[in-house]
């Protein structure tokens, strides 16, 4: 996940901006957007990343909806981002958040774990912090993340009649 953190910020507006070109080469559109667009690819993309991951990484607790979960949660991020840049800063904790309580409703650090995630990273993608800086950050989200996860399940009451 540490390495999710570092590379999903820097490759997913790359490879979107690629998708949404090659998407207007191939049917020879000439109309506006492309570059919100490729924000919008951008994000679900680097939300589906995260999610199959996360998927992989957890699979015990995870299922393959949760890629399908943080792909939206990444496409709203994308979509904020296309409307006005800095937006992204405010919408990714709210997706992280969103996309928490869906992922696991079960679990109430996940949600939680997952918006001050998604809010560091979002700070260190944006902000024009030193590498050392946005390296803690990404780090620190990423730690935030596990702790998050890592909430043990309740226990189970017998039942009796």
């Amino acid at each position: 996940m540490v390495m999710a953190v570092f590379v999903v910020p820097q490759g997913a507006p790359l490879l979107g901006m690629d998708v949404a070109g090659r998407l207007w080469n191939v049917f020879h559109w000439t109309a506006p957007f492309l570059s919100q667009v490729g924000d919008g690819l951008a994000g679900a993309i680097g939300g589906a990343v995260v999610g199959f991951l996360q998927a992989v990484v957890l699979r015990a607790r995870a299922g393959t909806r949760w890629v399908g979960i943080a792909a939206l949660a990444g496409l709203a991020v994308g979509v904020a981002h296309a409307i006005y840049p800095p937006l992204a800063v405010v919408a990714a904790p709210a997706a992280g958040a969103i996309a928490g309580l869906f992922q696991a409703p079960g679990n109430p650090r996940w949600p939680r774990a997952q918006a001050l995630a998604a809010a560091w990273a979002a700070l260190a993608a944006m902000l024009p912090f030193p590498p050392w800086a946005a390296a803690a950050f990404l780090v620190g989200a990423a730690l935030i993340s596990a702790w998050g996860i890592a909430y043990p399940p309740p226990p189970q009451v017998p039942f009796s009649r």
